[in-house]
């Protein structure tokens, strides 16, 4: 396992419901042209993060993460929508 852990329940779940497997996402982490943002609105019990960039498959992804344990948490990952490419593109 690399650097980030995940419940692996929530990554059936998400691979169920987005087609994003949780060890995708981690490559979009690793990845140094990804764009991480705090995401204040869903960061009340624990820090929250945003980030968008391109995966090991080639996907461009979006991947919520938080640093409420030991090691940074994968939450959910999908591809980004029209809206998230554009302003991906744009920063």
């Amino acid at each position: 396992m690399g650097l980030y852990d995940w419940n692996r329940e929530k990554e059936r779940i998400n691979v169920w419901k987005h087609g994003v497997s949780f060890l995708e996402a981690e490559s979009v982490l690793d990845n140094p042209s990804s764009s991480t943002r705090h995401d204040e609105l869903h960061s009340i019990r624990e820090h929250r993060f945003i980030t968008v960039g391109w995966s090991a498959m080639g996907r461009l992804l979006v991947v919520v993460t938080s640093n409420g344990g030991r090691r940074p948490r994968i939450i959910s990952a999908w591809r980004a929508t029209k809206r998230e490419r554009d302003a991906y593109a744009r920063r």
